[in-house]
């Protein structure tokens, strides 16, 4: 019998293994002042730090599944990731997603929009993202 709230070591084995995985890269920002910064704006300078790789299994979600199904309309193009649980908070503090090197929509960006975590069993995540512009 399976135990759904543990981590099933071969599923992870398998969604990480090189045959099936993709590398996505998460960039997080520094926030520092710039020279024009104003205390009252509040006009921060955000700087870009080296990126952390992770390994997902990532698939293509075609134009009619992003109009019929939850993931909302959309004209362009998203991806789908399934990959371990302890990466979701990651994905909500990244200020840059890059996966084959295209650029995708952060959670920051779009907060309700068209960025989705959902959690499946196993303590595995379905990350949702679509292309910025």
């Amino acid at each position: 019998m399976i135990n759904i709230k543990k981590i099933n070591k071969h599923l992870l084995k398998t969604i990480e293994s090189n045959q099936f995985s993709t590398k996505i890269q998460l960039f997080f920002s520094s926030k520092s002042v710039g020279t024009f910064y104003d205390k009252y704006e509040k006009n921060y300078t955000f700087a870009n730090q080296n990126p952390i790789t992770i390994k997902g299994y990532v698939t293509e979600i075609s134009a009619e599944a992003l109009t019929w199904k939850q993931y909302g309309l959309s004209e362009i193009g998203a991806k789908e990731i399934i990959c371990n649980k302890k990466y979701a908070s990651w994905f909500k503090l990244a200020s840059k997603i890059e996966i084959d090197g295209d650029t995708y929509q952060t959670y920051k960006e779009n907060l309700g929009g068209k960025f989705l975590i959902s959690e499946l069993p196993l303590n595995i995540i379905k990350v949702i993202v679509t292309k910025s512009k």
